[in-house]
């Protein structure tokens, strides 16, 4: 029995699931940054809500969430889970007003304005905890040998703007588009993705990613190469024929000797030899001429052929 292939995407989950985060700032950051992106608040009360339940669909990362919510509050979600998602209910009121402190003081972000007043993660371990969150709670990645889209789906459009702004002070180039309901932040060229995975702590994830993207830009560059080679190709052999075409033409209607002696000899060499190039006929001449020589006398001749079948009005038929 097959195992079913993991994706691209489930790998890099997988992976950040598995990053130790020990600080308490890098705790406080990442669970902020889950619940501020992907948390649903639910029954409000006047200075708040009663629950707030994050929804995943990757159970290392409900299961890492958990774990962070026992080691900073003291008290966990409790969880539910169906055969395609894990619900993770916080309800404590002791988290949730936890919560509420770290959402203010990491995103400027409270319940009753409902907007982000300001990203307060300086230290670079912080940066990388809450794009590490915003990733495993809303992330998605297609598979990089199809294309490059990464995509946070964000609950709230408050933490879309403090997304864009966050990859924009790290340099990354991210773009915005609602999408049924949500605020969907996405990165669409494979060194912003890169630098993406880099950031959040995806270390072999990225290595992995690089290689294939390597691959295929190495692919795409034979495949123009040979492509181009086959144009080329096909340009020369439309030349010849038509070249040999016009050749046979005045043969036929006038004779090779009309002729300059130079583009007779010319003519015959190419009419004996259809499958050379011009570089090749240019070496069976007597004496040889170079590409450029040759290239040259084939064009005074097709100039030449056609002046005299225009005069003669040679068609093919009457000498």
């Amino acid at each position: 029995m097959s195992s079913k292939k993991v994706t691209f995407s489930r790998q890099i989950k997988d992976e950040l699931s598995r990053v130790p985060c020990e600080k308490d700032c890098c705790q406080r950051a990442e669970l902020a940054a889950a619940i501020f992106g992907a948390g649903q608040f639910v029954s409000q009360q006047q200075d708040g809500f009663k629950s707030i339940i994050l929804a995943t669909a990757h159970s290392a990362s409900a299961a890492r969430l958990s774990a962070l919510s026992q080691e900073r509050y003291g008290d966990g979600p409790e969880w539910q889970a169906s055969r395609e998602l894990v619900s993770l209910t916080f309800s404590s009121v002791k988290v949730i007003e936890a919560i509420r402190n770290d959402l203010a003081s990491v995103f400027g972000f409270t319940f009753s304005e409902r907007k982000s007043l300001h990203l307060n993660c300086p230290q670079p371990c912080c940066r990388q905890a809450v794009l590490r969150a915003w990733y495993l709670t809303c992330g998605s990645i297609s598979e990089p040998a199809s294309g490059y889209h990464l995509e946070l789906s964000m609950r709230r459009p408050e933490a879309a703007r403090s997304a864009i702004a966050l990859l924009a002070e790290l340099d990354i180039k991210a773009g915005i588009v609602s999408r049924h309901g949500h605020d969907v932040v996405y990165i669409k060229e494979g060194q912003y993705i890169a630098d993406f995975l880099l950031l959040t702590g995806a270390h072999l994830s990225l290595l992995d990613f690089e290689s294939l993207r390597v691959e295929k830009e190495m692919r795409n560059s034979v495949n123009r190469m040979v492509n181009c080679d086959n144009a080329n190709t096909q340009r020369l052999a439309d030349t010849a024929a038509r070249q040999i075409e016009l050749i046979r033409r005045i043969s036929q209607a006038l004779g090779l000797v009309r002729l300059p002696e130079d583009l007779r000899v010319t003519a015959e060499i190419r009419l004996e030899n259809p499958d050379l190039s011009i570089k090749e006929l240019g070496e069976q001449m007597q004496p040889p001429l170079g590409k450029s020589g040759m290239n040259h006398r084939l064009k005074r001749l097709e100039r030449l052929a056609a002046e005299l079948l225009q005069t003669e009005g040679g068609d093919g038929h009457g000498h």
